[in-house]
């Protein structure tokens, strides 16, 4: 799921910087707490624990391999000082593991040691923020603290300094709170999943996969990309390390077939981006919301289907029609591996996804045991069927909890950080001000509420990982959506989508910024292909806002209607923008087929006019396409290099 590169590749591989010899032991004491954990291994032994102790250890673990992450990052003097804070921060989280039963009493008098030794860690931890995932969620925690030692100003009552400090580092609603506990008991198995593949070698026959699949059609390499990044993107669920994991086969692969770096770059970083939508696994923000909803894990899965479809199918038919406007072909047939040689060469690695299927959907297990399923049965297919000469053995297995532990440790740190977000909005009762704050500003009007949030949403995750835009809009933004009258599911995937789309948005764009280095391409041309080609993501969350059928909330009657004309209005969309129907289109063509899909996107469910703007756009759509002699341009003169 998450790993280092969601925090924009901020953290520096420890392997590759010389720690390995901290972080990989302390890594491993990580996988395996959170897996006893997840297994329930102290109740087994006849032990009593406090969810808090052990996400009190994993966060001190994971702050003490950030801190030697960043320490051979710095170097000099500045690498001691971080190691003696990863070390120091590690041990009182021990130790207040240890403790938490105790302290939690003591904690009611307030003792001046308590008092500082809270705030202290409190500031190592927004140390480690700053420096590993960025300034930004650092200064927002800062933020939220001031609001609450010196809030009166704004009408929202100041708590003493010893209260507060203490609150955030003990109570389960700050630190030691939701995120953190999504985090650990969930994420990880899922980041060993993946781990696992990659190291097994299912990480590549995905890719070759998807290759051996769609490389013959025109456009080919691309329409491989996003479905190598599609599959492989629901299991690391974040953007910027899948780009690096697939983009490094791929982007080469579709410059080579005649389309630019910056297309090439665009198209990998649209696909990765799109992986923390699409079922069964997406990110951590979804699993952080289901807790939040309190609903089954599958609920999102099921809700967030149907859009993430016409989200990747928005990427294939803009790629269709770029590749038939430029005369592009297929990967010839000697790049690409024959499609039952590669199916039959790794198919084993199916049994897994199958498992995984079946534990989270027909028998309705938690997340994290469906995981640890799919774990299993990774691990014995593995060790029997060996792939190109790989077998998951004691080496593979090893390095695998290992790699999961340092993968996982900067989104743990990144969801402490958020915990105490949640935890002082909590405090404050900030939330239910900012909300009605929203609900003013935007006169009432549903609409002007909406587009404030994703305004809000788009800046605010700029240089953000997903799920720490998500956790602090759903608690301070969410309740307005709510009070508007969406429904909690439609609120929170609305949240969801737009804090996902600053990985594309200039001019942080993390992902697309990614995607470019790897394709020498400007980072900025390649951002703003991102968005062309991701344009569906930035207009579906409004489309769902006003029809619960796309999140297959109503009538199946309803949501099949609402996901044809979306279908549609999404391709029609795609045509415009491509300029090529069933051949090149004139300009003023192209705009009424884009007004055409437009209006096909308006949901059927809000009534006649919708339904009747429904029909126009389709009556426009097919006269543009099968009227085609009226429809071409004189001459080919629009084929170019994409």
């Amino acid at each position: 799921m998450a790993s280092q590169h969601e925090t924009g590749d901020a953290v520096e591989d420890p392997r590759k910087s010389g720690g390995g010899m901290i972080a990989a032991p302390a890594g491993a004491v990580l996988v395996v707490l959170a897996l006893a954990w997840v297994l329930d291994l102290h109740v087994r032994l006849g032990l009593t624990v406090y969810d808090e102790q052990p996400l009190a250890i994993a966060a001190g673990l994971a702050m003490l391999i950030a801190a030697i992450s960043l320490a051979f990052k710095l170097g000099g003097v500045f690498k001691w000082l971080a190691i003696a804070l990863g070390f120091a921060l590690c041990a009182v989280m021990v130790a207040i593991a240890v403790r938490y039963p105790t302290l939690t009493i003591t904690a009611m008098m307030r003792p001046t040691w308590l008092v500082a030794i809270s705030a202290l860690l409190v500031a190592g931890l927004l140390i480690l923020v700053w420096r590993t995932i960025g300034l930004t969620l650092a200064a927002i925690v800062i933020v939220f603290i001031a609001v609450a030692l010196f809030g009166d100003g704004l009408g929202v009552p100041s708590m003493g300094f010893p209260y507060v400090s203490i609150y955030l580092l003990l109570d389960p609603n700050a630190l030691l709170g939701l995120p953190l506990k999504v985090a650990v008991q969930i994420v990880v198995p899922y980041v060993l999943f993946g781990e696992l593949l990659r190291l097994s070698g299912g990480g590549e026959f995905l890719t070759r996969l998807c290759l051996a699949a769609f490389g013959g059609f025109r456009g080919g390499s691309a329409k491989a990309a996003i479905g190598a990044s599609a599959t492989f993107g629901t299991i690391s669920g974040n953007a910027v390390s899948n780009v690096v994991g697939t983009g490094i086969v791929t982007i080469p692969l579709i410059k080579r077939t005649g389309i630019n770096g910056a297309v090439a770059g665009a198209v990998e970083a649209a696909a990765s981006t799109g992986g923390q939508l699409l079922p069964p696994v997406m990110g951590a923000a979804a699993f952080v919301m289901a807790d939040f909803l309190q609903v089954p894990y599958w609920h999102i899965v099921v809700a967030a289907a149907l859009p993430a479809c016409l989200y990747f199918a928005a990427l294939f038919l803009q790629i269709d029609r770029l590749a038939a406007r430029n005369g592009l072909h297929g990967v010839p047939a000697d790049q690409r591996p024959e499609l039952r040689a590669i199916a039959a060469k790794g198919a084993h690695f199916l049994i897994p996804f199958v498992v995984l299927f079946i534990t989270l959907f027909l028998n309705q297990s938690r997340p994290e045991l469906a995981a640890l399923a799919a774990v299993a049965a990774l691990v014995v297919v593995g060790a029997i069927v060996p792939f190109e000469g790989r077998r998951i053995g004691p080496q593979v297995l090893l390095e695998s909890i290992v790699e999961t532990g340092r993968s996982a440790a900067p989104l743990i740190v990144l969801t402490a950080a958020a915990g105490l977000i949640i935890g002082l909005v909590s405090l404050t009762g900030l939330g239910f001000s900012v909300a009605a704050d929203a609900i003013a500003a935007s006169g009432g009007s549903t609409f002007l509420l909406l587009v404030l949030v994703a305004l809000v949403a788009i800046v605010f995750g700029m240089g953000m990982p997903t799920v720490a835009v998500y956790v602090v809009l759903a608690t301070v933004l969410a309740p307005a959506l709510e009070q508007a009258g969406l429904q909690p599911i439609q609120a929170h995937l609305f949240i969801l989508y737009y804090g996902m789309m600053s990985m594309l948005t200039p001019p942080v764009a993390l992902a697309s910024i990614t995607a470019a280095r790897l394709a020498d391409a400007d980072p900025w041309r390649t951002s703003l292909e991102a968005i062309k080609l991701a344009w569906v993501a930035y207009v579906i969350p409004f489309l769902f806002a006003y029809s619960p059928e796309l999140l297959l909330g109503g009538t199946a009657g309803g949501a099949a209607i609402s996901a044809l004309t979306a279908f549609l209005g999404i391709a029609a969309v795609s045509v415009a923008f491509a300029g090529y129907g069933r051949g090149p289109l004139r300009p003023v063509v192209r705009v009424a087929v884009g007004l055409g899909g437009l209006a096909l996107l308006f949901p059927p469910t809000l009534g006649p006019l919708a339904v009747g703007a429904n029909v126009v756009g389709a009556l426009v759509f097919a006269a543009c396409l099968f009227r085609l002699p009226a429809a071409v341009a004189a001459g080919k003169s629009l084929k170019k290099t994409v």
